[in-house]
């Protein structure tokens, strides 16, 4: 009886035995699941933050470039009142156009300014220094980045800018001042730029 006692109560032990035995097997199996779901998640999380990046990287380049469009026109300007006011020569130097010009009229108590405002810095590179596009003697015939980046705009340049299209670096950008030539009745020059002439009525 007692043997069989001992039988019956070992009987009724050993579900409970197995049971608790086979209770962490199930944990272990959801932490494996939760700890591929985390890599998961981290994976996307890393993956969104990746293209946010790029986009960003992209929208603030554009806007460098537009910066640099600025600078290079407020350039051109100074070079080309410096040429007029200069007898038909161009600035030896970028430090010279931060010279005062004489576009107020004599006795007109208008006050006279500088051809450029300041030496910009260059948006792409940071720095002060830019390339020069020389002329004649060395003189300075317009300017451009030391930047080799690859642009991102390609077309859709005004008329005074054509010749940026296509460049393959913003140091090809290069923004030169070229004077007026007349071509007679059929027309002119202006900044490289071909104007035709009125038509007749």
């Amino acid at each position: 009886m007692l043997k069989a006692g001992h039988l019956a109560m070992g009987q009724m032990e050993r579900p409970i035995l197995i049971g608790n035995a086979m209770r962490p097997k199930i944990h272990y199996q959801q932490q494996g699941f939760t700890y591929i779901g985390v890599l998961v998640i981290v994976a996307v999380m890393m993956m969104a933050l990746g293209a946010a990046s790029q986009i960003w990287h992209s929208v603030m380049q554009r806007e460098k470039e537009q910066e640099l469009l600025f600078i290079g026109h407020q350039f051109r300007g100074a070079i080309g009142k410096y040429y007029a006011q200069s007898g038909n020569r161009y600035p030896p130097s970028l430090e010279a156009l931060l010279e005062s010009n004489d576009l107020g009229v004599a006795g007109s108590g208008a006050k006279k300014s500088r051809f450029l405002r300041k030496i910009y810095l260059d948006p792409m590179t940071g720095d002060s220094i830019w390339g020069i596009v020389e002329g004649p003697n060395k003189r300075v015939e317009g300017v451009y980045s030391l930047s080799d980046d690859k642009p991102y705009k390609t077309t859709g340049f005004i008329n005074a800018d054509v010749d940026l299209e296509l460049a393959e670096k913003y140091s090809d950008w290069k923004f030169v001042y070229k004077p007026v030539q007349t071509q007679g009745s059929s027309g002119g020059i202006v900044n490289g730029i071909v104007r035709p002439a009125p038509r007749l009525r």
